[in-house]
């Protein structure tokens, strides 16, 4: 279900940085970890979700936004909802709070905030709670592109 987002962005010539680190499971770990590797960029936060029909999406948005899920049912065209954790971790090998938004093969449409595209660089978990990544906003959609993923773009209008 993921691909190997460092291999896959190495091949293409596409920018990331890669910190290597102890792992980070609360949005306190990851500040005190920024801080410690001198990293820069937005904090993000997956949610992987489960439609109605049992279609899985994963959506990428900041950490202290709430999320609309009336408006994310407008979005994709179906109700979903958080997947809980042991069926995450069967599905996607990925531990709560580690959960990358990013990599998973073409088959998982992707969710992006809108404001993220503003941002310059972001920064997430490559599905490994060791790790962090850090990559370029304006390639986000490339990199979806790429991959295959089918694209919804998450806006409160």
């Amino acid at each position: 279900m993921l691909i190997d987002l460092e291999e896959f962005l190495r091949e293409r010539s596409i920018y990331f940085e890669l910190y290597n680190h102890d792992p980070i499971y609360t949005n306190e770990d990851a500040v005190r970890m920024k801080e410690e590797k001198g990293f820069t960029g937005t904090e993000t936060k997956a949610l992987f979700l489960k439609g109605k029909s049992g279609q899985y999406y994963s959506f990428i948005t900041f950490t202290t936004k709430r999320t609309d899920f009336k408006r994310l049912k407008q979005i994709v065209g179906e109700k979903v909802t958080i997947v809980k954790s042991d069926e995450m971790e069967e599905i996607t090998g990925q531990k709560a709070g580690a959960v990358t938004p990013l990599g998973y093969e073409a088959t998982i449409p992707m969710i992006v905030d809108e404001e993220m595209l503003e941002q310059e660089k972001l920064v997430f978990a490559p599905g490994k709670p060791n790790q962090t990544m850090v990559i370029l906003a304006k390639d986000l959609k490339k990199i979806i592109g790429l991959i295959g993923n089918k694209l919804f773009i998450y806006s409160e209008k």
